[in-house]
Formats: C-alpha cells, sequence, structure tokens
C-alpha cells in the first residue's frame, strides 16, 4: 500500500501539472498553437520512456520526481516554434511556409536553449558518494525529456503545425487576442521609459538586485536534506555484551509491552521485533546477540492540504485511502516514544546493578546519506585523554538546545583475564603457549582425541561443567613442563582483568573514536552546532587529541566543492553554447550576467515557503542557470542589430508572449511541487522552488534587463 500510494501522489502529481500547463495554453494563446502543443508532450513521454529503459531506468519514485521537475520545461521549445510559427501566419503566410519558416527561423536558438539547459543539469553527475548515487537520476531523467521534447518540436511540431492552420479559414485580425494586445503595449512602455535613462535605470537595477541576494544570502539557512514523514520509527540498541539472544529478547519484551500500551492506536498500526541485529541511520547494520531493533509501523499520513485532500484521490491511478488516519507526523511521534519510553528505560537497572540498556534510541530513518547529524571524530594514542575529550564534547552537545541522542562508540567490550608468566615461572619451564595448552582443559572444551564407532568418527572432548559458578583462578593447578611438580597458576602467572573496547574503528590507519549526535532542525541545524562546538574542538586539538569532522558537516563540505566544480563546468558549457550560436564574446556574456542575478529569486522563495536551503535545493540553483538564459538568448536573438529605441522595443515586443509563456508553464509545472509537497516528494521540494522562484524571477530580467544592457553596451540611440 505504501508504495502504491507514494507512486499515486506522483503520478496525480504529474497529471494535476499537465492540466494547469494546458489550462494556461488554452486561456493565453491561441487554440490551435495549445492543441498543438499539448499534442507534442504525450509524444515526449513516450520518447523519454524508452530512453531510460535503454539506459537502465525504471519508473520509481525519483525518476517520476524527475519528470515533475522538468515537467513544465518540457513545453517551452513548443511553445517558442508554435508561437513564431503562428506569428509568421499572422504575416499572410500560408500554412506550408509559415511551418517552414518559423520553425527553421527559431531552430538555432531553441536548440542553443535546450543544450544550455542540458549542459546546466548534467555536471551535477559528478557529484560523488552516496549523495551521487542517489541524486543522479534527477539531472538525467531532465536532460532525456528535454532532449525528446527538442526532437518533438522540429520534427512532428511543424507537421502538426501545418495541418491544423490549413483547417478552416485563418482570420489574422480575428486570431489577435486583446488581452496579449495589452500586455504587449503595456511592456513597450516601460521598457522605452526605462530606455530614456538606460544606464541610470540599469544602475540602479543591478546595485538594488545585488544588495537583495547579498541579504538573502545571510539570512539563510543550509541543511543537508530536508526532513520528511515516513511510516516506520526505529527504536534500536543493545544490552550487556555477555547477553545472549534469548536474554536480550526477554528484556525487550518490556519495551514492547510499554510501546504497546502507551502509542495511540490510531497512529501506530504495528510492533514489529527482531533480536541479534539493529539498522543504524546511515542504512548500514550490525550483527550481534546483544543488538534488537524495533519496528514501530505506522498508519499512513492523512491528507494535510487541498491537493491530497481533493484533487489526488482524483488522479490517482489506485487511490487506497483507507489507511491514511495518522494526524501526527512520524517525527512528532518518535519524540514521544523517545521521551516517555525510551528515556526512563534508559535509567533503568537490573538486580545486579547494572543499567537494563546500554544504548536505546528511537529516530525516523531518512534519506541515510549521513549517519548522525553530527560526527566528530577523535584520535590519540593516549586512551586517558582520550576519554576525557570524548566526556567534554559530549557534555557539550548536551548543553546545546535541540541536539539529543548525543553518544559515542568508545564502548568496552568483555572483561578479559591477561596473563603473563613470572620469572619464577620462566625458571620451572612455563612459558604462555605452556599455560594457554593446559588452561584449555579447564576453560574450554578441549579436544583430547578421536575414535570410530558404528555411526563414524566421535570426537572426544573434556568440559568442566562447574567451571562458570566455582571456579577461582588463583586455586588452577598445572603440571610443570617436566611432569614432576604440581603449581598454582597464581604462583607462576601475574594475571589481572582488563576491559578492551567493542570494535576497533580505524581511518588512514589511525584508530578513531567518534561522538555523535541528532539534531531536531525545527530548533537548530547541524551546522549552527558545529559553530558552536568549534572553540571546544580547537581546544581538544590543541592539549589531546586529532579531531576529524565526519556527519552532516563533512557532507556538506564535499558537496560545496562538488557544486561549484559543477557550476563552472555548467557556466563553461553554456558559454561556448552561446558563442556558437551568437559568433560574438559581448552577447554571451549579457546572457550569462542574468544567471548570478536570479539567484535572488531562488533564495527569496525559500524565505516565503520557509524551508531551508537544501542540496537539492543548491542543484536547482545550477540547474536555473541553464533555464534563465534561454530566454534571454531568445530575447537577444530578436533584438540584436537594432538601431533605435523604437526598433529595440518593437522587436522585444515579439519576444513577450514566448517568454511568458514559457516561464508560466514552467512554474505551473512545478506548482504541486512548491506548495503541496508530501512524504519522500519534500525531499526535492527545495529543487523546485528554486527553479520555479528563480525562473519567476528570471522573466523580468530577461524582458528588462537584458534589453537595457544591449542598449548600454551597443549604444543605441534613441
Amino acid at each position: 500500500i505504501w508504495i502504491k500510494n507514494r507512486l499515486n501522489l506522483v503520478s496525480s502529481n504529474i497529471l494535476f501539472g499537465l492540466i494547469l500547463v494546458f489550462m494556461a495554453l488554452f486561456l493565453s494563446v491561441n487554440f490551435r498553437i495549445a492543441l498543438i502543443v499539448a499534442i507534442g508532450i504525450p509524444v515526449s513521454f513516450m520518447v523519454t520512456l524508452i530512453a531510460a529503459d535503454l539506459i537502465g531506468y525504471s519508473l520509481n519514485m525519483l525518476t517520476l520526481l524527475g519528470a515533475l521537475i522538468a515537467l513544465g520545461m518540457l513545453v517551452d521549445e513548443a511553445i517558442v516554434v508554435a508561437e513564431n510559427i503562428f506569428r509568421h501566419m499572422e504575416m499572410g503566410k500560408t500554412p506550408r511556409e509559415a511551418a517552414i519558416d518559423g520553425s527553421a527561423e527559431m531552430f538555432p536558438a531553441v536548440m542553443t536553449a535546450t543544450l544550455t539547459t542540458v549542459f546546466a543539469f548534467l555536471p551535477l553527475l559528478i557529484m560523488s558518494g552516496e549523495m551521487g548515487m542517489f541524486m543522479k537520476v534527477l539531472p538525467m531523467m531532465i536532460t532525456i525529456l528535454l532532449l525528446s521534447s527538442l526532437f518533438e518540436a522540429f520534427y512532428f511540431l511543424p507537421l502538426h503545425a501545418k495541418e491544423f492552420f490549413s483547417i478552416g479559414k485563418f482570420d489574422k485580425i480575428h486570431e489577435r487576442s486583446l488581452f496579449w494586445e495589452w500586455l504587449i503595449t503595456l511592456n513597450s512602455k516601460i521598457l522605452k521609459q526605462l530606455l530614456l535613462s538606460k544606464k541610470r535605470s540599469l544602475s540602479l537595477l543591478v546595485i538594488a538586485i545585488l544588495l537583495a541576494t547579498a541579504g538573502m544570502i545571510s539570512i539563510t539557512k543550509f541543511q543537508l536534506f530536508p526532513e520528511f514523514d515516513t511510516t516506520q520509527i526505529y527504536v534500536n540498541g543493545k544490552v550487556d555484551i555477555n547477553s545472549k539472544l534469548e536474554d536480550t529478547a526477554e528484556l525487550i519484551s518490556e519495551v514492547e509491552k510499554a510501546l504497546m500500551a502507551d502509542l495511540p492506536k490510531s497512529e501506530v498500526a504495528s510492533v514489529t521485533s527482531v533480536i541479534g541485529m539493529k539498522f543504524n541511520p546511515d542504512q548500514s547494520f550490525e550483527l550481534g546477540g546483544n543488538l534488537f531493533q524495533i519496528f514501530i509501523n505506522l498508519y499512513e499520513k492523512a491528507p494535510e492540504n487541498l491537493f491530497d485532500t481533493y484533487i489526488n484521490p482524483l488522479l490517482s491511478p489506485e487511490y487506497d485511502g483507507s489507511d491514511m488516519i495518522r494526524q501526527k507526523k512520524a517525527q512528532e511521534i518518535a519524540k514521544v516514544v523517545q521521551k516517555e519510553i525510551v528515556d526512563p528505560f534508559k535509567e533503568k537497572k537490573l538486580s545486579n546493578g547494572a543499567l537494563m540498556f546500554q544504548e536505546i534510541n528511537a529516530f525516523v530513518q531518512q534519506t541515510g546519506i549521513v549517519g548522525h547529524d553530527v560526527e566528530i571524530g577523535l584520535v590519540s594514542s593516549d586512551s586517558p585523554k582520550l576519554l576525557v575529550a570524548i566526556h567534554q564534547l559530549k557534555e557539550k552537545l548536551k548543553s546545546i538546545n535541540g541536539v539529543y541522542d548525543v553518544g559515542d562508540n568508545a564502548k568496552e567490550g568483555v572483561r578479559e583475564l591477561k596473563l603473563r608468566v613470572n620469572e619464577y615461572g620462566q625458571q620451572l619451564g612455563f612459558s604462555e603457549g605452556y599455560v594457554t595448552s593446559g588452561l584449555k582443559g579447564t576453560m574450554l572444551k578441549a579436544e583430547y582425541g578421536k575414535m570410530f564407532n558404528d555411526t563414524g568418527l566421535v570426537r572426544i572432548r573434556i568440559e568442566d561443567p562447574e567451571k562458570d559458578r566455582n571456579m577461582q583462578m588463583e586455586s588452577v593447578r598445572l603440571t610443570t613442563p617436566d611432569g614432576k611438580h604440581i603449581v598454582r597458576l597464581s604462583d607462576i602467572c601475574d594475571f589481572y582483568y582488563e576491559k578492551s573496547f567493542v570494535k576497533i574503528f580505524k581511518e588512514d590507519a589511525e584508530r578513531m573514536r567518534s561522538v555523535f549526535a541528532r539534531v531536531d532542525s525545527k530548533v537548530v541545524l547541524a551546522t549552527e552546532v558545529m559553530n558552536q562546538i568549534r572553540p571546544l574542538l580547537n581546544e581538544i586539538e590543541k592539549e589531546s587529541a586529532k579531531v576529524i569532522i565526519k556527519g552532516e558537516e563533512k557532507e556538506n563540505k564535499q558537496m560545496r566543492k562538488e557544486m561549484s566544480q559543477a557550476a563552472m563546468i555548467a557556466i563553461f558549457l553554456i558559454f561556448i553554447s552561446l558563442v556558437w550560436m551568437f559568433n560574438s564574446l559581448i552577447l554571451p556574456l549579457i546572457v550569462i550576467s542574468t544567471i548570478p542575478l536570479s539567484v535572488v529569486g531562488a533564495l527569496i522563495g525559500a524565505y516565503l515557503l520557509g524551508i531551508n536551503m537544501t542540496m537539492p535545493g543548491v542543484m536547482g540553483i545550477i540547474g536555473l542557470a541553464g533555464v534563465v538564459v534561454n530566454d534571454a538568448l531568445i530575447m537577444l536573438s530578436f533584438i540584436r542589430k537594432s538601431k533605435d529605441y523604437d526598433e529595440l522595443v518593437e522587436k522585444a515586443s515579439h519576444r513577450l508572449r514566448p517568454i511568458l509563456l514559457t516561464s508560466v508553464t514552467t512554474v505551473l509545472g512545478l506548482l504541486t511541487l512548491m506548495f503541496f509537497a508530501s512524504g519522500q516528494a519534500l525531499i526535492i521540494q527545495p529543487m523546485a522552488v528554486s527553479l520555479g522562484f528563480g525562473i519567476a524571477w528570471a522573466t523580468i530580467l530577461n524582458l528588462y534587463y537584458v534589453p537595457l544592457m544591449y542598449a548600454v553596451i551597443y549604444r543605441v540611440k534613441v
């Protein structure tokens, strides 16, 4: 049911996005243009499905989300080509001439525009590690969809346009829309007014945008991935390492009873336990008789927004809302479990005074890219100093509001007996090997011989049945190597008990211990926690141990490096494409200059929706670079060679309709993901917000900033 509901949700988002795009086209342009563009969408999707299957991608949540991201961009090429064919029809050409001339005229610009978008997303494939494996499907799906839409726009669309415009009588006066006439007139007046003081207008516009960008960056918070709701809560941990499976199961039964008694039946469907293993937040797992894993299985979340309540049931292929009764988010329930059930068990003790659980925590599994939000590795050869540093760091983390589940992996194991033959023992001929051999029969199940009977081989073993109850090591007696004397073990050996660590962790050939914690992103972010503990880390590094930053901070650093590289590659490829199209260096620089100025739109969008900037959000900003330049190069391809203001304004007005249409359809395609995301779709929401709000703001830049910049650089006269 969970998988079906997730796929239903994404599918209904795609269908609703298509409906919004169709409505925008039918309401704002000629009916025939809208129909021509609409026919091309299923063709592009079919080509995409075939191509995705050939390269090994299946239909899943991420591929469908990639399709949803590209939905609005899918019709951009078709809109520009169809609108230009329509413009040639308005000039009095026959349908055949208009289809040929209109599509041929736009081929260089549209192909370059598509390539710039592809070049913006493809460099994201350089992302490495688990993040790269997780996210690379998005740029691949977007690239395939855009290339398939380009193929459709110049292969099928002109044929459709010729046929549709040949049907009935085409009255160009009747076909003109009063709405577009009014909008073009208004835009022309604004642009002409700005051109009258072009240098001042351009300077004020650029300065205002740069100041707004700097201000938004200063108040924007960053986290690796957004938090999202799931249908499972994990409760896991470990008991004493000497415990057997049966002992662990007996202790866990108390936790199960508490969970079943205290958790509301309207939220929790069932509780399942596995003894002998536990899952870690980074999706790895451990095995051991003292480990346990409890799954709290929740009902599906009840619809919480307009889309989930009214639209999703209508558009989903197989909608089943019988399980959607949970009112609280998984994170809210996990906090209750941690506070009311898990925390009391942390303090509970056994009859011998030992803690019942060495470790027990409740958490909601997320993307699994990082094991813990905060993780710091400490390396030192001085164990006492290392343990002191670990204690200091844990206490500091516990003092920060919003930080919980503070722990470390410096766990002591079972008590071990260390033996060393003393000088007297050596004089008698004892060695560690001889002592070990002599103790086998006492401490272990020693094999002393073999024989055969009717059933086959029989191994003869000797074991002391009282060794675990009544044995005193000091009283154990051994025969001397020469066989003449019997001595006590305490006379010939120095021995002591010592606890060692359960596991040895190494990084770059150095033994390392880690301190880790989780954070409540509603209260504090991992980056803010790292800033607060940095003075203590500097002090620890000077006095006692080498500090290695891990967790989300490490991934953030790696992500910033790779995203910077991807952005540089994308801008370079976009620039090369523009130089090829314009055969100029100045015009591509005008187009490229819109990229940094459009970032403020993405930042404002994240702020208005109350979400933090995340790694998918940064991916959206890089992808925005390719989408933003599309309208800019289409604008420049028309206004270049303008001799005066009137000619520039007239040519710019010809691009108003396609620029607005491509922007509106792209934003509408992203609408549900921006405002009505739920479940795992919340991972991709920041990407949609960056693209949607960035494109909306870039529309203003392309309508006014680009003509102004062109007029200033090329000194267009009045």
